[in-house]
């Protein structure tokens, strides 16, 4: 089985073998990834009519023979086949959901399809079938297949409402012009059929994991290869599509309008965030309530807002700074600016947004219903959060009248943590020094240490960091993601690329205990619990007066990831009129103890592990 850098370096060097071959033989690239588009129509379909003709061969024979008939009756052979028919029809049956939000109808905003119109025409596109608004800063063309993998593609164009109220009538128009480029005429056909295929087998790959029978698994054994293997090489075409569709939009609109919509796309954003949504969820932190409207307010603060040159300016150079990868069909912000022969010019405010252009009148009643939405969502986790906002901060109140000198060392733990979290505004990197000089080994210790030095880019917090996880095995990840951060910042590709490594390896451990963790087989190797005598004693008291619980023993299940979180087997005997599901039922929701346990009945489903954990195990009564 390949490891997590094996996948992506096969990855990778698949779109590099895709990018020779475009930039040096495009014709031979575009036979390439025709073929392998087919392919999966080939596996698919070749399936269905092997099995179709194996199906109407035998009934030919049949015909022939009286006795051929029995033999098929007989050995069930004829209904197998049907079956394996019926399965894998009802396996390519994907049903897709098709994505919800506000829907817009033609007769209440018919601006917003003039523009529509418009633009498909002189693109060509096929039909938009709807139109609707989502909460979110984005736009996308989404295709429904009503049909599964037979196609028969329902186009709908969603529009963010927080796009829409920042951006400008131009701007976003060049957006949506990008958006339906995917699809038009003016990508070839050839573009835009493998553009579907992408979404296609990445929608079928999904679907397919969420069933399982017989013709899925076969289905889903080919498509976990084929799947990321075709999108890898169609991935240079995929990417050139996205610079297609920005030349597309700059032809119709204007290079400039697509540009600013891109940069708006990167900056506009996070500023939003920065100062308008975290700023308003805070509040959580102090009111029971959510003050006012949220969307409607944001109409406002975006109405009146004054953007900071400085601060802008600085958040387009860290996206200009951004290098085009592999994890993306996006080009980075730098390379599309390029293409478009434009500046990364920081954008100004808009006094005239797409919203209101387009909305005109009904743009309060569109606010009002997001306002609604976002309620019904949010109001019992706001809730929430001033309530546990409320008991954190009294802790903390107690734990702060409490003298330093005389804090043991957990309560001076649980102050740094509650003083970081609820106190932000004071110094909690001094406490978890402090709590360092108490507890020197503790891996927790230096992993606070750590964050909190490299998330003020100070260098001496990648010593504590990796202390931390020479320590402690399940910081490792984490740890990884910190340093590959750091680094990041400081954009040292080469560090962020052997911390990524080493994440990837990391992130391959934790599947393999997760993996060796997920169940007992046969052939398991169980033990006697090694310093049994007090987890053999904790399970005894919770157990013993179990009604239908005749004998119990215990065994464990060494691991090799991760050890020291044991794993245990429970196996017991059940008196003669208990039911086992039910007892192993009680059983699970009885036990309280630190690591994982599975339950298994003497001569029940799992009679071999039940028996292995007997003869290994220690009988607790």
């Amino acid at each position: 089985m390949q490891s997590t850098t094996q996948r992506r370096e096969r990855f990778e060097q698949l779109i590099a073998a895709a990018e020779r071959d475009i930039q040096h033989n495009p014709r031979r690239y575009t036979i390439k990834v025709a073929l392998l588009a087919l392919l999966g129509y080939a596996v698919i379909f070749g399936m269905l009519l092997v099995l179709i003709g194996l199906v109407g061969g035998l009934g030919w024979a049949a015909l022939a023979s009286t006795a051929f008939i029995l033999f098929l009756f007989k050995t069930k052979l004829i209904f197998a086949l049907l079956i394996m028919i019926y399965v894998l029809l009802r396996a390519l049956w994907v049903r897709f959901q098709a994505p919800v939000g506000y829907r817009v109808k033609a007769k209440q905003y018919p601006a917003i399809f003039t523009e529509l119109k418009s633009l498909s025409r002189k693109l060509k596109a096929p039909k938009v079938h709807q139109v609707i608004l989502t909460p979110e800063y984005n736009a996308a063309i989404v295709q429904t297949p009503r049909l599964g993998v037979f196609g028969w593609y329902k186009n709908t164009l969603i529009l963010g409402v927080e796009l829409l109220l920042s951006q400008s009538p131009a701007q976003v128009r060049s957006v949506i012009a990008h958006e339906l480029g995917h699809l038009s005429g003016k990508h070839s056909r050839f573009s835009g059929w493998i553009y579907r295929v992408r979404l296609s087998w990445d929608r079928i790959v999904n679907g397919l994991s969420q069933q399982n029978n017989f013709g899925t698994n076969l289905l889903r054994r080919f498509f976990n290869w084929y799947a990321p293997t075709f999108a890898a090489y169609s991935f240079a075409l995929a990417r050139a599509n996205e610079y297609n569709a920005d030349a597309v939009a700059a032809q119709l609109t204007s290079p400039e309008d697509i540009a600013h919509a891109l940069i708006n796309t990167h900056v506009v954003q996070g500023w939003v965030n920065e100062h308008y949504w975290q700023p308003f969820i805070r509040q959580a932190d102090s009111i029971p309530q959510p003050p006012g409207s949220p969307y409607s307010q944001l109409l406002d603060f975006l109405q009146a807002a004054t953007f900071d040159s400085h601060a802008l300016q600085s958040k387009i150079d860290k996206a200009m700074a951004v290098k085009t990868g592999y994890y993306d069909t996006h080009p980075a912000l730098k390379d599309r600016l390029a293409a478009l022969k434009c500046p990364a010019s920081p954008p100004e405010r808009v006094s005239y947004s797409a919203a209101q252009a387009w909305f005109v009148g009904q743009l309060p009643d569109i606010m009002a219903h997001f306002d609604q939405q976002w309620r019904q969502q949010n109001e019992s986790r706001w809730e929430e959060r001033y309530h546990y906002m409320q008991e954190g901060r009294a802790k903390l109140a107690a734990l702060q009248a409490t003298p330093l000198a005389g804090m043991a060392s957990e309560q001076l733990w649980q102050l740094a943590v509650l003083t970081e979290e609820f106190a932000p505004d004071q110094d909690c990197l001094a406490l978890f020094e402090r709590y360092k000089t108490q507890e020197p080994e503790q891996a927790k210790a230096d992993f606070a240490i750590g964050r909190l030095l490299l998330a003020k880019q100070d260098a001496a917090g990648l010593d504590f960091i990796k202390q931390a996880m020479d320590k402690q095995e399940d910081l490792r990840l984490n740890g990884c993601d910190w340093l590959i951060y750091y680094y990041r910042e400081l954009n040292d590709t080469a560090a962020v690329a052997y911390w990524q490594e080493q994440a990837e390896r990391q992130y391959d451990i934790n599947q393999a205990a997760q993996q060796e963790r997920a169940f007992v087989a046969n052939t398991d190797l169980l033990v006697s619990p090694g310093n049994h005598a007090e987890i053999c004693q904790q399970i005894r008291e919770q157990i013993h007066t179990l009604p239908g619980v005749k004998h119990a023993w215990l065994a464990e299940k060494p691991m090799r990831h991760y050890p020291e979180a044991k794993t245990y087997v429970l196996a017991f005997e059940k008196t003669l009129y208990s039911s086992e599901d039910a007892l192993v039922k009680r059983l699970v929701a009885e036990l309280e103890i630190e690591g994982l346990c599975f339950v298994v009945m003497k001569g029940g489903k799992s009679k071999v592990v039940a028996k292995q954990a007997i003869k290994e195990g220690v009988q607790l009564f």
